[in-house]
């Protein structure tokens, strides 16, 4: 019988708790937030239009990050930004 091994290895995952919804969107700040992975992007190109049809003073702002959310890079969305949509794409 093989053994199967992950050449990954274990991860610790840090968990966060989800973020208070923000309410009314008008003159707020959305990051939309992406890995890099095909289409995401256009996704978050999508919903960002999508809200500032229906909140006009609403501004976006497409947020590249790399695996995971490196701290400092988490700590600066955090206080740039209001609210924050994700996408990984694929």
């Amino acid at each position: 019988m093989a053994t199967l091994m992950s050449p990954v290895g274990a991860q610790e995952l840090e968990r966060f708790e989800p973020a208070a919804r923000v309410g009314d969107l008008a003159r707020k700040r959305v990051a939309l937030i992406w890995n890099g992975k095909q289409n995401g992007e256009v996704a978050l190109a999508c919903v960002g239009e999508r809200l500032r049809a229906r909140f006009p003073q609403l501004t976006t702002r497409l947020v590249r990050i790399g695996y995971g959310i490196p701290k400092d890079q988490l700590e600066e969305i955090r206080s740039s930004f209001d609210a924050a949509v994700a996408s990984t794409g694929d």
